[in-house]
């Protein structure tokens, strides 16, 4: 991978806020954790976690080789994510400019 690389800091937050306390319970979480793993395997996956301060919600960064691939990344987020597609979770895929890494 190199400088031009695209990464992407994807936020994922239940859409029923009612679920919030209960996001791994339900089986629709198993989506998401197979979109994590397919993520993994391409090599894209930095890193995955819930946010401690907000039950339910989430931080996934990808980092995909090359420039320009936002959109790619997006489609990735919004469809392959089926805990997405499906309405489980709602997904907000920002552009993440790295300047240090190491």
């Amino acid at each position: 991978m190199s400088d031009d690389d695209t990464w992407v800091a994807l936020l994922h937050r239940p859409a029923d806020p009612s679920v919030a306390g209960g996001v791994f319970a339900d089986p629709r979480f198993g989506d998401h954790v197979a979109f994590l793993q397919r993520m993994a395997e391409a090599g894209y996956l930095v890193a995955a976690g819930s946010l401690a301060d907000r039950p339910g919600d989430g931080m996934t960064v990808l980092r995909l080789p090359g420039a320009d691939r936002f959109d790619e990344a997006t489609r990735l987020a919004t469809e392959d994510d089926a805990s997405v597609a499906s309405g489980f979770f709602t997904v907000e895929v920002r552009p993440w400019r790295v300047v240090m890494h190491a």
